[in-house]
């Protein structure tokens, strides 16, 4: 297919309303191309249709953009133009989100709680997700639900225009999700229909039973929809792609229903990003393990640092960090710009993109091979909802364990519910719930013999299989409290111990009926209750009672060994908690090497591709200055024995040696990235 060796792709956003005749007035299928040339692009993702609901099409069923009337076969110009030029095109099209159509179809709308819809409510500008886009007000949104059967036979019918109308490879539906939850007539008849009850009309409790049940039935709905999208593009056209934008599934909470079903329903997974550096490289992992094909699609934004921005560009040692960070990872990158409002674009943007892909062009002949990935981060994509009382949830987690094994330099990789546990040496799974319904999968692994750092109590199943029948009694009123080792444990939890715990600002689950397993560290409480007014130490709460709540236990599960933290450890930012983190992962390991080792900066990722007669390292540096400084040279150790050591692209020959089972080099200065080939 056409993705498989495209890495340099390109989007312009063009959500442009049509009630100014300057908008799109100066929109030039010859100069957008032009620009597209100047950013060495391979595949174009050209807007059919936006948010605003207004085609650039000659549709029947939708309505034009005023500036294409008497121009309707501009697009199809574009794309003539980019095949004329080497460019593949991949046609956009907005699900869900649909304001022109909102406006003229009311029946269609996806209501809130009072029966009218976000537009209706004159929208919200305390939305933040919003505002991290380009809009301080969500009213701007105009929402469709796809439990309407009209709505659908819309869509089908849209689609069924865009592929007869263009010659295109692909196709990209964006939202594929929820926005809010959605009381229309249809919702609840197919609730009713399906559940056997009456519809929720007021949010439920987070974690009631009904809680669950709505979120179980957003993901199935949204699910069994994007897939009907993508059957219906495969009854026309089977050799078109199609990908669903799955940004939600990582980035967005998930109560919106945008989960496995969604990204299963692609035949590639990719989507649009926009956190930080950190955040970037543990997306690329997650999408390298749950898509269908490689590569996986990472998109960002030109802007800085978002598409709030739209006249601030990144400047060429950001984007060089965002592109090769994907590359590090074998993902191909989509650029996204956003088009002026009269349909004209920035060659100056497009030169600077122009010269970051060309760089990156460089390293493309090598992305092949497979990931080393000694340790599975288990990223639990319906963990994402219903927070424990503890305030932190599988994403949060997440976030921390990563930059703490990038930092340790241990060779991970992201899995879940959407991909094997087998072949990892141990897994790190953050505060999984029971909603993720995987804990049968993790208790194989354990006793098949795998190892586990396991936090949090949100599946009761799972910790009373690992505690021989333990059970949360409740939670500590104290959201300040302490983690306190025992004497033969201290060593774990780097100078703490049961006179001065390590803390932590949760609440904490009261755990009893323990019954297996050894208790590594035990709950401690301020002396002081927080209603309390009176106080040990006016300024803090220091720790004062002890109790007998592990908070730390250690076992066995059939052959495997398990630690579990009943506070997320990882999820904290600080360097004592970090090292609790290795500690605890080293103790469940052993003594047996990584696949690669390093003396490398904290803030440099290693990621090690094995193929079959060589390894390549990529290094890069995570900093997001936007100059920056270059890397010193250290040393690098891949487990194995090479003849050969090149630095990437142009082949130089880099001084080596092997012994005790690895091949040592030391890497050059460098700047941004790196890439190293091991001829075995």
């Amino acid at each position: 297919m056409w993705y498989s060796n495209a890495y340099r792709r390109h989007l312009c956003d063009m959500h442009i309303a049509d009630w100014d005749d300057s908008f799109l007035s100066k929109f030039s299928p010859e100069e957008y191309v032009e620009n597209l040339k100047r950013g060495n692009i391979q595949n174009a993702m050209l807007y059919f249709q936006s948010h605003a609901g207004l085609c650039y099409y000659p549709t029947e069923s939708g309505i034009v953009h005023r500036a294409f009337l008497g121009r309707e076969d501009m697009m199809r110009r574009t794309v003539d133009l980019c095949h004329q030029n080497g460019i593949t095109v991949t046609g956009y099209y907005s699900l869900n989100y649909n304001t022109a159509e909102h406006d003229r179809h009311p029946a269609w709308r996806m209501v809130q709680a009072n029966g009218r819809s976000r537009r209706e409510n004159g929208g919200s500008t305390d939305n933040a997700e919003v505002r991290a886009f380009a809009s301080t007000n969500d009213g701007r949104y105009g929402l469709l639900c796809p439990n309407h059967p009209e709505y659908r036979a819309f869509v089908y019918r849209q689609i069924d225009e865009m592929i007869s109308y263009f010659d295109v490879e692909g196709m990209f539906f964006d939202m594929p999700f929820w926005p809010h939850t959605c009381f229309c007539q249809k919702c609840r008849e197919r609730w009713e229909r399906e559940v056997g009850t009456s519809f929720p009309m007021s949010e439920p409790k987070d974690g009631s039973e009904v809680h669950r049940m709505l979120m179980r039935k957003k993901y199935e709905w949204m699910g069994e929809w994007i897939q009907s999208v993508t059957d219906h593009v495969k009854s026309i056209d089977p050799a078109v792609s199609v990908e669903h934008n799955f940004a939600e599934g990582i980035a967005g909470a998930s109560n919106n229903g945008c989960a496995e079903a969604v990204s299963a329903a692609g035949d590639f997974v990719g989507g649009d990003l926009y956190g930080g550096i950190l955040n970037h490289s543990l997306a690329c992992k997650f999408y390298k393990n749950i898509t269908k094909s490689q590569p996986f699609d990472y998109m960002f934004s030109r802007c800085k640092p978002a598409l709030c921005a739209h006249t601030l560009t990144k400047t060429e040692d950001e984007m060089l960090t965002e592109v090769l960070l994907t590359t590090a990872h074998h993902g191909a990158t989509m650029v996204i710009d956003a088009i002026d409002p009269v349909g004209t674009q920035d060659k100056r943007v497009y030169e600077r993109i122009g010269r970051v892909f060309e760089k990156e062009s460089a390293y493309e002949p090598y992305l092949h091979g497979k990931m080393a990935e000694d340790v599975g981060l288990y990223y639990g994509i319906k963990s994402r909802f219903g927070k424990s009382l503890c305030g932190f949830d599988s994403k949060d987690g997440c976030i921390g364990a990563s930059k703490t094994l990038i930092a340790s330099h241990i060779p991970f990789g992201v899995t879940g519910g959407f991909h094997t546990l087998d072949g990892y040496r141990a897994l790190v799974i953050p505060m999984v719930s029971a909603q993720e319904a995987d804990s049968e999968r993790i208790l194989q692994y354990l006793e098949a013999g795998g190892n586990a750092y396991i936090s949090g109590a949100r599946d009761a199943a799972l910790i009373e299989a690992l505690t021989g029948g333990g059970s949360v009694c409740g939670y500590s009123e104290e959201s300040n409290v302490y983690i306190a080792p025992t004497k033969e444990n201290e060593g774990i939890f780097g100078g703490f111990n049961a006179v001065y715990p390590l803390p932590f600002d949760a609440r904490a689950p009261l755990l009893k009926n323990v019954r297996s397993g050894t208790v590594l560290a035990t709950l401690k409480l301020p002396y002081t209750k927080p209603q309390e007014i009176d106080f040990a130490s006016i300024h803090s709460d220091p720790p004062g009672i002890a109790t007998a709540y592990p908070t730390v236990i250690e076992g066995r599960y059939g052959q495997g060994r398990f630690i579990w933290s009943a506070l997320p450890i990882e999820a904290i930012d600080m360097e004592e908690y970090r090292v609790v983190l290795i500690n605890c992962v080293r103790r469940l390991l052993g003594d047996a090497p990584f696949s690669f080792t390093s003396t490398a900066p904290e803030d440099v990722e290693i990621t090690l591709f094995e193929d079959t007669n060589e390894w390549f390292v990529n290094v890069t540096h995570l900093d997001e200055r936007a100059r920056m400084s270059d890397v010193a040279p250290f040393s690098l150790a891949v487990k194995g024995e090479a003849f050969a050591v090149e630095r990437l692209p142009d082949g130089a020959s880099v001084p080596f040696d092997v012994k005790d089972g690895y091949t040592h080099f030391r890497t050059e200065t460098f700047h941004v990235f790196d890439m190293y080939r091991l001829i075995k």
